[in-house]
């Protein structure tokens, strides 16, 4: 296929590779990236994938199998064994409009490589291959989909020109776990979605899920605002943050990714590794506690209030600032901090309205300030606290009615029936 004006400006930019698979015979309307190293369930998620209703257009499954130096001789012989499977898999399964494609790389380019490397070489694959208004779908080899999956999908995108990017509805997969495995992941999907709508309730514009296996980006999108982070963990929050601050990003709630549940060692955090810390050290999961965003939420409702100290209508604006906001020790002590005073002066200079000064302001006080401002109220005021208190506390203050037995799989039911019909906590 002719490289387009889009790829050649982003292969100019960016360190982009050869092509990993023959060129398409067509330019391709979708594209599925699972980046795969030792997967043991590979071929469920390729099945699930083969049974989704097909929308009318050209999809691939790009699986890009990929193993480094730190793999154990166990993990080689069992990506060895995927691999093999997958590509009688591939042959045993044809499927008009819907092709899969598997890739082996022997090495990534950065020998320390992770998930980021993977999920951007075969992200730039699919980009390579797809027509300038295609879908770039990211999807883990650990997880399955609902039927209604590369339908909603594709039409999603083709009803909202506006998104670039979205984050797609994700259920952890429990039924088949015992007990405190399924403690464990009920407790850590509670504490993602918690930490969302307590942001959300807010007032923060920036409160998206970033979860890898479950988002998709309009492919023009994507190689406009650099392509896929090579970061070995947290690639997913980082890459989705462009669009989230660009307010491209939405959320598709029409169908439904289901992650498994499993231990993993392999990054930093994330679910497999919050998994092999529950299990292994007989733990519950804690979070930000709900009094940090009970001291956040005044900032943001007085904005307009603090754009007018900022913009020159009070001579001593940290002053003003402190009468403001007197009944906040603990947010004015963090504000000090930071320089809060100085960085919103220069946000006032350069914006000559209040939507203005907003827009820049939710730059400044992005989803990166909230990580380090909750960090530093756990630190000095508010310990983490287990996720069923919190999120007690949280459906208190919102009058929200509680669940009957008050469980953790009660709590988590209620708030993932509230994502799927997209509704906030008031």
């Amino acid at each position: 296929m002719r490289e387009d004006i889009h790829w050649q400006k982003y292969a100019s930019r960016f360190r982009a590779f050869p092509a990993l698979l023959p060129a398409s015979e067509a330019a391709i309307d979708m594209a599925v990236c699972i980046p795969v190293y030792a997967e043991p369930d590979l071929l469920s998620t390729l099945e699930s994938l083969s049974l989704c209703d097909p929308p009318d257009c050209i999809i691939e499954v790009l699986i890009c199998f990929n193993q480094n130096d730190r793999m154990s001789a166990e993990e080689l012989v069992l990506h060895d064994r995927i691999w093999k499977e997958c590509q009688q898999w591939v042959e045993d399964h044809k499927h008009p409009g819907l092709s899969f494609r598997p890739i082996y790389l022997d090495a990534l380019p950065d020998p320390k490589g992770g998930v980021g490397w993977a999920r951007k070489m075969v992200m730039d694959e699919a980009a390579r291959r797809m027509q300038p208004s295609g879908v770039i779908v990211c999807l883990d080899g650990d997880c399955t989909v609902a039927p209604s999956y590369l339908k909603e999908i594709y039409q999603y995108f083709s009803k909202h020109p506006a998104c670039d990017a979205a984050a797609i509805c994700y259920e952890h997969r429990y039924d088949e776990l015992d007990e405190q495995e399924r403690t464990s992941i009920i407790d850590y999907e509670l504490h993602l979605r918690y930490l969302v709508h307590a942001l959300r309730w807010t007032g923060h514009p920036f409160a998206f899920q970033t979860v890898g296996s479950s988002m998709a980006v309009r492919r023009n999108a994507y190689l406009a605002h650099g392509g896929m982070n090579t970061r070995s963990a947290g690639e997913d929050f980082y890459f989705l943050q462009k669009f989230i601050e660009t307010e491209t990003m939405h959320e598709i709630t029409g169908t439904t990714v289901f992650p498994s549940a499993r231990i993993s060692y392999r990054v930093p955090f994330g679910t497999g590794r919050a998994m092999s810390f529950l299990l292994t050290e007989n733990e519950r999961w804690t979070t930000t506690s709900f009094q940090s965003y009970v001291k956040l939420r005044p900032l943001f409702d007085r904005l307009e209030e603090i754009y007018q100290i900022f913009s020159g209508e009070d001579d001593n604006a940290l002053d003003a600032l402190r009468r403001l906001l007197a009944d906040d020790d603990e947010l004015l002590q963090y504000l000090t901090e930071i320089d809060f005073t100085d960085s919103c002066l220069r946000i006032a200079k350069n914006t000559a309205s209040f939507p203005a000064f907003r827009k820049r302001f939710f730059r400044y006080f992005n989803a990166f300030r909230v990580i380090r401002y909750t960090h530093y109220m756990r630190d000095h005021f508010f310990p983490d606290e287990p996720v069923i208190l919190a999120v007690e506390a949280f459906l208190d203050h919102t009058n929200t009615a509680q669940p009957v037995d008050k469980s953790g799989q009660a709590y988590l039911d209620l708030f993932r029936n509230k994502d799927r019909d997209l509704r906030n906590f008031t």
